[in-house]
Formats: structure tokens, sequence, C-alpha cells
């Protein structure tokens, strides 16, 4: 079992917060910082529980939550080899295949779970997964939930979210102005901000993608990483995951993470070449709605995880981004266009790869999720 209480802390200013914490990010007005794992956790194998289905084999290496946690099955998600012409062995972590559909379920799954019994309305900002995801999980435990989204948000999406009772709230403008008035909502009495933006338990809940892919590629790490990053929930969550693993010893080096972005709203690339300016970050509209952040809160943690891994950042124009998605249709992988860029980025990376390199492809939404209609 692991240590009890777990705890969090700002990072930014360092502040101690309890787990389960009462509001997603630091509690001092003056700073408001995200929080974090006071100390990374430290895998232990012997704590995987067989028995238990999905993420859930993995409860007693996360932060803890109450006995019988409320789930739809999800996690335990494949990891399948892919017929790949260029450098590499190439492997994609089909996320698709979770209860809504996209990664997000861990998240919403593990964040649902420690906060069952509140009386309280929950809510998110969502661009679709996160709020479909959301959506499922509080209807499964009987929780009152309200999403916020963009007003162009994929009509796919829009109808998964209200197809699981949920409220719906449309903004106009962009995602920026979709979390602002998120945040303005959750000011009010009995309401609990459920943000996939904030809450640690998010990036926490991911840990358990890379300790499956540990698991599944038998007891070792990929040399390489390659994932979609927006908010940085999943980039974040991964290095922690592959950093316990470091940490216990069971892995030597970690993988090296590649943060793919769409051409049109690649913020993180723009950090990396120092060139980027919160607030004041423009961005084109793209067909990689789960990406479209152009200022992500945690960008400076995004981009540790890929500067300390020794990864990369890479953008994609949009034409790859369609291209890709269909190349992967015709090898029986329906994805949405944000789930498309790490396959794209392979064909920008034939120059770090070597041959026998192991290659895992995060693949995070179903493309029924890109559809007019469900």
């Amino acid at each position: 079992m692991p240590v009890k209480p777990f705890k969090l802390r700002c990072r930014h200013c360092n502040q101690p917060v309890s787990w389960p914490p009462q509001q997603p990010r630091c509690p001092r007005p003056v700073c408001r910082g995200p929080l974090q794992p006071k100390r990374n956790i430290v895998f232990d194998a012997s704590l995987i529980e067989l028995s238990l289905p999905g993420m859930w084999r993995y409860r007693h290496l996360l932060p803890p939550v109450h006995d019988n946690p409320v789930s739809l099955g999800e996690g335990g998600t494949p990891l399948l080899r892919l017929s790949h012409s260029g450098k590499g062995i190439v492997y994609v972590k089909n996320e698709t295949l979770n209860p809504t559909g996209s990664f997000k379920d861990r998240g919403a799954a593990f964040l649902i779970n420690t906060i069952q019994g509140d009386d309280k309305m929950v809510i998110d900002d969502s661009s679709g997964n996160a709020g479909a995801a959301l959506a499922a999980y509080a209807a499964r435990a009987g929780m009152r939930v309200r999403i916020f989204v963009p007003a162009a948000a994929p009509e796919g999406k829009t109808r998964q979210i209200l197809r699981f009772g949920a409220e719906l709230e449309a903004v106009s403008g962009g995602r920026d102005a979709v979390a602002e008035a998120a945040d303005a909502f959750a000011q009010n009495p009995d309401v609990f901000y459920a943000s996939h933006v904030w809450h640690p338990g998010y990036s926490l809940a991911m840990q358990t993608i890379a300790w499956e892919i540990w698991e599944q590629l038998g007891r070792r790490a990929p040399e390489w990483v390659i994932l979609p990053a927006g908010n940085g929930t999943l980039l974040r969550g991964v290095r922690w995951g592959f950093r316990s693993l470091q940490k216990a010893k069971y892995i030597q080096d970690l993988p090296r993470l590649v943060a793919v972005q769409a051409q049109a709203c690649a913020p993180l690339l723009a950090r990396s070449r120092d060139a980027y300016r919160p607030g004041r970050f423009t961005a084109s509209p793209t067909i990689a709605d789960g990406v479209a952040i152009p200022n992500p809160p945690h960008i400076d943690a995004m981009w540790a995880a890929v500067r300390k891994t020794k990864g990369r950042v890479i953008a994609i124009p949009e034409a790859e981004i369609v291209q890709a998605q269909a190349e992967l249709a015709r090898q029986g992988f329906c994805v949405e266009p944000t789930a498309a860029l790490p396959y794209a980025a392979l064909a920008h990376m034939e120059d770090a790869l070597a041959p026998n390199d192991a290659v895992a492809l995060i693949l995070t939404g179903h493309g029924f999720k890109a559809e007019r209609s469900l």
C-alpha cells in the first residue's frame, strides 16, 4: 500500500496541500499556481493488483481513493505493432478504446473517485474529450455536471456530452475564453471545478499509460514516446510515470518524449525557441481541436518534460494531419485529427530514430468524435 497521507505542493510557491485537494489550484489567492506531487511516486511492481481491470491494477501506486472505485472499464488499452516503412519499431497505444473514446477517461475516472459523495455540481471546460469523459463518470457516480465548451466545438463531442445528461454551456471565443468562463462559475458555492487542466489527479492518472506500456513491452521502456500536446496533462503524466519507474530502478533511461502540435497552434514549439510570450501568442484555426490551446498554463512544465528527456517538439501542417488520419485508417485505426499527430510526426523524425528503437505512439481519441453526429 502507498504511504499515506499523499502530499501535494504548489509548483510556484511550494505551498503544501493535502490529498485530495479541495480546489484544483494552489489555495493561496495571491498564487493559484499548479499543484503537483510533493515527491515523485516510486514504482513498486509488487503492488500491482493483477485481479483488478484496467488502470485500477495500479490503484495502490496512485494517491488513495475510496474502496470500490466508480469505473466504466478505463485503461488496459492494447499496445499494437504498426506497419511502418521508416526507421524504428513502431507501436500504437490505442487509447481510443477507452469507454468514451479517449485517454481522458483515465483522468476523469480518477478525479471523480476523489470527490464521490460530494453534493456539489462538478464542472470543467473542454473542447470535447475531457467534457465527455467527466460527463460519463459523473453520470456513473450520480453527480450533477456542467461542461463549458467553445461555441465551435465539434458536434460529435457536444452530442456525446449531452447524451450523458450533462448541462452544456457554449462560450463564444477561443479556449482561453472558455476557461475564464468556467473559472468564474467555479466561484459560486457548491461548485467543484473538476479541471482536467489544473487538477493534479488528471496527470497522476496518466502515469498508468506509462506503466502499461512498460508492462506490455516486457517490462522495458521504449526509446521514444510520441504524443499530442495541448494543455500538457498527458505529457506531464507520462513523464511522471516513467520517472517513477526510473527512480525504482526498473528502467535505466527515460524514453525521449516527443510533444506534437498543429503548426497552426504551436505555442510549445515557440517556447522551445524562446519565442513564446504568455497571453500574446497568436494561433490560427486547426482541425486538431484537442491541441488548439494557444496559452497552455503549464507550458514551462511541458517544456521541462521534453527538455529533461532529451525529446523534441514537432509541429504538423494541416494537410499532413489529414494524410496521417487517412493512413492510420487504412491500418484499421479510426482516430480524430488530434490523435493522428503522433503518426504524422514520424516523417519528421527519420534523422533521430535508430533502426531498432522502440517507438510508442499514443492515439488519444476515436474518429467518431470528429464526425458531425453520433
